[in-house]
């Protein structure tokens, strides 16, 4: 047999069927029969119209099913095998794997509460964002407002939903209160942006902070706005939620109008002049910076030797790659005057060729980044030469810049903020630091400038992910600034006080921003819950518990019996600072378990204990092993190949058993199902077209565990679900003897017909009578169950007759013993001793040859004739030994008789006295 499945592998769209073509080829040398299934397919996922054929010999033929899965499935990849298996002698089966995708379909909504809200400086909202796409959903929430005066701090800042969750988000949308007048209508634009979308705003904010030449009137727009809110999406993102910010102003127009004026006017005139002089004096070097990039890149190139030299500029604080720096080559010997100049590009590569072969030193400059010399050098002095062969290429010289140092200023709000610190700390997701030559530092190192070991640029990372960049305290006020922050990176502004809640605020710094302006609520939290988790009534470690009230939200993990120690016990958990009063939903989560939810409500300072939780598994598994009760020489012991069917009524999944591999360990006959639901009752149904069906029920508890009650037997002590099978036909066999004469003992007979005979079938055999050891045995093989007459038919003999029962896969033995067979014996009167006795069978006298003679009669014209075929009528003649013709029987040419089988039967014949 051979088998071949085209496609193998394909994307499936929910609700659209995909034809797959099942090739079967007949090998052997009879017709053979054959079943096509799918395996590890919900039954309702696949059309196979005929599922069964018949080939004759070298026979080709194409099946073709149909393959849909429901609406809803989650994207992914999947693995189905598609089963042939012969349904006659050898009974081979080919199990061919199929692998299909189902492709992602994104679709998020956001819900906007309330629409419209009237609020002076700060206007709080929360968004409800449902993924109801068939994949996990990872995506940026983002805000905008037409004017671009409006600052948006969403919490928490991603959302990270599987298909069919939904989360909740804050959002603090903050703009500059006007003085007075009417209130102000601020629409807002709401989204959410995935990766892609999210990477694309930061560029736009990069590639902002970088235009310094000559900017156009909506460029300089956009830098000032950049300054308040995150570059602008344009048309092709429509907004996903739309909300109103109605601010009030901090006065009413009236008296002081003209006061207001006049005020406003000397402020207006003051910050003009404040402000163009800071320009002017900060962005001289940018602006002449990138003069030098632009005019680099048209130099790039001009020499007129055959050398080569590149290399890639990338962020020393994120490892992404640097657009637009300045890259300069100078001779070796003078690094006053480039020789040629270039700016890398978008992916941070440069290239500069048609150098003269000799040594040159290599810079980099960059708007809003300290200027660096090859390797990692600031003084040129200190720069490693390159030296270039003819026609040599040096494409490696790759460096990391780290950005002017920035600053962060701003306040921390609340009842209480004295004695409050705060801290800047990598995130989570960040990268390792590194020292000056991109080397990450190793544990324990401080990277303080002018420690032992590979300098350290003053600007680099300093630890390892989530590490502190340096923490200060928050003033009375709940003012607060942190100086010579290492930029552009992303930063967690934490902040923290005992007995409140602790604050995370991300932000992102661009090169040499002075951030100012940013704002972090610090609430009370003094609260502590504490509790057990369990699963299946024991401790479960490694458990994710978050407690949130919508604005907080505080996580732990539950204690693993290495941290347990004086901590507490194993599945216990602590969450401190939480603010109160308050109510908190209580989340609890662990990969393979379903997620138990509770809500609890602390009071001002309470600390509540006592809390337990149970989780239940979120899939469970069944497995085990076949065997054969009784095998046989046609059957021997393989199990593989018995199709596995478990079924809860709802869910269907069949697989097969396997056959033993001794390198792999594989047991002949294992089988295993996954992701079955829990609790749930299951029918499993073992078949084979030569093995009689068994079927068993068992259950799965909450903890995917199984159910042992009323299987003893069947699950064994390592929880495997033990079945052997037996054959679904029986073998019935025997001997048939037969004693040669009365009072011998009976010895195997040959050539005697023994049938097996039901409502519906025959079955006939004849004993063996070679060789020896084998003569009189009979065998039926492949007996189907029922209820049969055993019978033997020999001639000469009456029939032997016994009911007997089939049960599948009974081997009995049926020994059979014949009667003794049928003879003749008599006398002929009127003879003495000497006379010949001849006996034919009907219609053969007196032409044709006799069946038997005998001779010669004894003194008392006794004769005998042993074994004859019975029921038959036969004839005698009887002549002289010495010849003559035969002699008239009482007037008679010859006397005719009956002879019944099993029987001696007596003949008393006379001769005619003529």
């Amino acid at each position: 047999m051979r088998v071949e499945v085209f496609p193998r592998h394909f994307d499936l769209v929910p609700g659209v069927s995909q034809p797959i073509s099942v090739t079967i080829s007949n090998t052997g040398d009879v017709i053979g029969g054959y079943a096509v299934r799918v395996l590890g397919a919900d039954p309702s996922w696949v059309n196979l119209p005929d599922g069964e054929i018949t080939l004759f010999p070298e026979e080709t033929r194409t099946v073709v099913l149909d393959m849909a899965v429901p609406a809803g499935m989650n994207a992914g990849e999947r693995r189905v095998s598609v089963q042939v298996r012969e349904v006659t002698p050898p009974h081979e089966s080919a199990v061919e794997e199929i692998v299909f995708s189902v492709p992602e379909r994104p679709s998020v909504t956001l819900r906007v509460d309330p629409l419209a809200t009237s609020a002076g400086r700060a206007a709080r909202l929360s968004l409800l964002v449902a993924n109801e796409g068939n994949t996990n959903l990872v995506g940026r929430p983002h805000g905008q407002d037409a004017e671009g005066k409006v600052t948006f701090t969403f919490t928490p800042p991603l959302v990270d939903l599987a298909p069919g969750e939904h989360a909740m988000v804050d959002l603090r949308a903050k703009a500059r209160r006007p003085l007075m007048g009417n209130p102000v209508i601020r629409p807002l634009e709401l989204r959410i942006l995935d990766p892609a979308q999210a990477q694309a705003v930061d560029d736009a904010d990069a590639a902002l902070a970088e235009k310094a030449v000559a900017p156009t009137p909506a460029e300089k727009l956009a830098l000032k706005r950049r300054k308040k809110a995150p570059a602008l999406i344009g048309e092709d993102i429509p907004p996903m939620g739309l909300a109103t910010f109605i601010q009030r102003p901090m006065l009413t127009r009236g008296p002081i109008a003209l006061l207001g004026l006049l005020v406003a006017l000397t402020v207006f005139a003051i910050v003009i002049t404040s402000s163009l002089s800071a320009i002017v004096g900060q962005s001289a070097a940018d602006r002449n910076l990138a003069l030098q990039i632009a005019a680099a890149r048209d130099a790039a190139g001009s020499g007129t030797g055959s050398s080569e030299i590149g290399g890639k500029v990338n962020l020393l604080t994120s490892g992404k790659p640097v657009a637009g720096v300045s890259v300069g080559v100078f001779s070796a010997d003078d690094t006053e005057l480039a020789l040629a100049t270039t700016a890398t590009d978008k992916n941070g590569a440069w290239r500069i060729g048609k150098l003269p072969a000799g040594e040159y030193k290599v810079t980099f400059r960059g708007a809003g980044f300290v200027q660096l010399w090859y390797p990692q050098a600031v003084d040129p002095a200190d720069a490693e030469a390159v030296k270039l062969e003819p026609g040599g290429k040096q494409a490696a010289l790759d460096v990391t810049l780290g950005g002017v140092p920035s600053s962060i200023a701003g306040t921390v709000v609340g009842d209480d903020v004295s004695a409050a610190t705060i801290t800047l700390k990598l995130p989570l997701a960040g990268a390792t630091a590194t020292n000056t030559a991109g080397t990450p530092l190793p544990p324990g190192a401080s990277g303080t400038p002018g420690t032992t070991g590979d300098p350290i640029s003053p600007t680099a990372a300093v630890a390892e992910q989530g590490a502190t960049i340096k923490s200060v305290p928050i003033g009375d006020d709940g003012s607060f600034e942190l100086s010579d922050v290492p930029s552009p990176n992303v930063y967690d502004l934490v902040v923290e006080k005992e007995g409140y809640a602790t604050s995370t605020q991300r932000i992102d710094v661009s090169a040499g921003e002075e951030r100012t302006g940013v704002e972090i609520t610090l609430s009370k939290g003094d609260g502590v819950l504490t509790g057990l988790i369990t699963s299946g009534g024991a401790p479960l470690e490694d458990a994710t518990v978050t407690a949130s009230t919508g604005q907080t939200s505080v996580s732990a993990q539950t204690l693993t019996a290495e941290s347990a120690g004086s901590r507490g016990e194993v599945g216990s958990f602590t969450l401190r600072n939480l603010p109160t009063p308050a109510t908190f939903t209580l989340v609890v989560s662990k990969d393979d378990y379903a997620s138990e939810t509770l809500t609890v409500t602390l009071n001002d300072s309470q600390a509540l204990g006592g809390i337990t939780l149970d989780l239940d598994k979120s899939s469970g598994s069944l497995a085990g092993q076949v065997s054969l009760e009784t095998p046989t020489d046609d059957v021997g012991t393989s199990v593989a190949g018995v199709l596995v069917t478990v079924t809860d009524g709802t869910q269907t999944v069949q697989t097969a058993t396997v056959p033993g591999d001794d390198e792999t360990g594989v047991q002949e006959g294992a089988w295993s199902v996954d992701g079955l639901a829990v609790p749930g009752e299951y029918t499993i149904t073992f078949s084979r077209d030569d093995l009689a069906s068994q079927t068993v029920a068992v259950g799965l508890d909450g903890q995917g565990n199984l159910s042992s009650d009323g299987l003893a037997g069947v699950v064994n002590e390592g929880g495997l679900i033990t079945v052997e099978m037996t054959r679904s036909t029986a073998t019935i066999d025997g001997t048939v003897s037969q004693p040669p004469a009365k009072g011998e003992t009976a010895r195997p007979v040959g050539e005697t017909v023994v049938q097996l005979i039901s409502n519906t079938s025959t079955y006939t055999v004849t004993t063996a009578t070679v060789p020896d050891d084998l003569a009189g045995q009979y065998r039926f093989d492949t007996v189907p169950p029922g209820t049969y007459t055993l019978q033997t038919s020999r001639s000469g003999v009456a029939p032997v007759t016994q009911i007997i029962t089939v049960a599948p896969g009974q081997d009995e033995t049926y020994d059979l013993e014949l009667g003794v067979a049928a003879s003749i014996v008599g006398i002929v009167e009127n003879a003495g001793r000497g006379w010949i006795v001849e006996l034919y069978q009907s219609g053969q006298y007196p032409d044709g040859e006799p069946y038997r003679t005998t001779t010669i009669t004894d003194g008392a014209g006794s004769f005998r004739f042993d074994d004859v075929d019975a029921p038959q009528t036969y004839l005698i003649a009887v002549r002289r030994a010495s010849g003559g013709a035969f002699l008239p029987l009482e007037g008679r040419d010859a006397f005719g008789f009956t002879v019944d089988g099993s029987k001696e039967n007596d003949v008393r014949v006379k001769v005619s006295d003529e």
